[in-house]
């Protein structure tokens, strides 16, 4: 898968129920949203990283429940071991990273409990990984999770991301 191929390594997880939060059907090269909670603009994430988009453009939020949803149809690429990230491609070519928090691969997996594994396929809604909100903020860690695009420059030009309160499913951005 490229880029997101180069940045996770290939880890088993345990096999779990990943029941929908709801079906929807997905739209071309549109990202909907993985989690309940309120969206802010990728120049408000308090990591440089992300707020200069240097692993793509996309949108941060600030998650109200620990459940990451799959924002779209498409095959799980690689899921970090320590749980708290999810790389997946979808159908026509989007290659979607999910970053639970901000610096949480320091927590080691602590709080994170992955549903999915790489080369499993998903639909839109799907639970991928199930964490601790108390548990990361009690460590000294953000929640802000990041939706980004990586391969973003050959998929055309974003929409406006929505911004504010977001339920999952919600849509959060497209590509024309």
């Amino acid at each position: 898968m490229g880029f997101l191929d180069n940045l996770f390594g290939n880890k088993e997880k345990n096999e779990s129920d990943t029941s929908a939060v709801k079906r929807i059907t997905c739209e071309p090269k549109t990202i909907y949203s993985p989690l309940k909670g309120s969206v802010i603009p990728l120049s408000e994430v308090s990591d440089p990283v992300f707020a200069e988009e240097v692993m793509g453009p996309g949108v941060g939020i600030n998650p109200e429940e620990g459940k990451l949803y799959a924002p779209a149809d498409g095959e799980i690429a690689s899921v970090f071991p320590t749980g708290h990230a999810i790389g997946m491609t979808t159908g026509d070519g989007m290659e979607i990273l999910l970053h639970i928090g901000i610096d949480t691969v320091q927590l080691e997996g602590d709080g994170f409990h992955a549903l999915v594994k790489q080369g499993d396929h998903v639909k839109a809604g799907e639970l991928l990984v199930e964490f601790d909100c108390a548990k990361i903020k009690e460590k000294g860690y953000q929640t802000t999770t990041m939706v980004l695009v990586p391969n973003a420059s050959i998929l055309g030009t974003m929409s406006q991301p929505h911004t504010g309160p977001v339920e999952p499913l919600d849509r959060l951005f497209n590509f024309q």
